[in-house]
């Protein structure tokens, strides 16, 4: 089978696509032919070798790179505890986890002490077959296209668990995404609208404020490029600001994602991209009753709970470039160089 692989660390030009020998699933996996893989900025962290607290490498190089994707069951096991079925078109979800603990019962799997993430952790999903535990899957909505199943997984349950479980969004609130051109910020700007929420985009580019003022699901627009951008936060508000800040940036925007906030609002992150030191005011933060909740990627029962919502609703992630396996590298360039707005999938037929 053909893999995207890296031997090293460095650039885009370290991933290849080769031929490694075909998994060897156990009695009890399922095969899945894989379609298409989501890119995501982890993968761009994993392929640079990135390291500093909560940051994990690959146990051992070579390295099969890709945490989600979409595909079609092929094989099931004989002693497999599932009902799928060979022919079904399926999602795969990055989290491992141990099964039993008592997170893993609850469905917080990413809680679990033995959490790994596909990809990370260990082999991912950017290779023609996969053998995984069917816990590891879920049947694509009817009507979601490969590429689309493939930016749902680890994107949405992203989203879903920074707005809903973690940042406990209400009817009505005001939510603003800061760094609004990525995956996991559309999709959660997307969620926040179907939700009735009222949704702010913060961007640093000209062109993608343009953009991001088409979207249907966009009702303003920052310009966080400004020093000081919080203000014309608080100015449109009357001085309120905004309940919650869902922020995957860091260091650079911290300090006006909290003031950003109104009275009581919660500053939800789910990442560092831009460095994870950031200079904050203590006193901002609890003269206003305000709090910081960190909300990395979630659960099986969050990935459940956001795909019954957008198989109900209709919603489907917003795709900017699809590309070729052999072209992975193109991929890797757009997310570095923050041309994108939605996800970059890899077409792996």
């Amino acid at each position: 089978m053909r893999a995207v692989v890296i031997d090293r660390y460095g650039g885009p030009e370290v991933l290849t696509v080769r031929d490694l020998a075909d998994p060897e699933p156990g009695p009890g996996q399922v095969v899945v032919r894989m379609a298409a893989s989501g890119l995501n900025r982890l993968d761009v962290f994993v392929r640079q070798g990135l390291t500093g607290p909560g940051v994990r490498q690959p146990r051992a190089l070579p390295h099969v790179m890709g945490a989600e994707g979409a595909g079609t069951v092929v094989d099931v096991g004989p002693v497999a505890r599932t009902d799928l079925v060979p022919g079904d078109h399926v999602m795969v979800f990055c989290g491992l986890s141990c099964g039993h603990c008592r997170y893993c019962r609850r469905g917080e799997t990413s809680r679990c002490p033995a959490y790994a993430i596909l990809g990370e952790d260990a082999w991912g999903v950017q290779r023609e077959l996969v053998a995984l535990d069917p816990a590891s899957l879920l049947r694509v909505p009817p009507g979601m296209s490969s590429i689309e199943a493939a930016a749902v997984p680890t994107t949405f349950t992203t989203a879903w668990t920074m707005l809903m479980t973690t940042g406990r969004l209400r009817l009505g609130e005001r939510v603003l995404v800061v760094g609004a051109s990525g995956g996991v910020a559309t999709a959660a700007m997307q969620l926040a609208a179907r939700a009735g929420a009222e949704v702010w985009a913060a961007t640093r580019s000209p062109d993608k404020a343009r953009r991001l003022s088409e979207l249907p699901y966009v009702h303003h627009v920052v310009d966080s490029s400004a020093p000081g951008w919080s203000a014309q936060v608080r100015e449109r508000t009357a001085g309120q600001g905004v309940d919650l800040v869902a922020d995957a940036v860091g260091a650079p925007t911290w300090r006006d994602s909290i003031r950003a906030l109104a009275m009581g609002g919660r500053l939800v992150i789910c990442g560092a991209t831009g460095g994870d030191r950031p200079d904050i005011s203590i006193r901002e933060l609890y003269q206003a009753h305000r709090q910081i909740l960190g909300a990395p990627f979630g659960g099986w029962n969050d990935f459940v709970d956001v795909v019954g919502l957008m198989e109900r609703t209709g919603i489907r992630p917003l795709v900017h470039a699809t590309v070729p396996m052999e072209r992975t590298g193109d991929g890797h360039r757009i997310i570095e160089r923050d041309e994108h707005i939605g996800k970059v999938v890899i077409d792996l037929t």
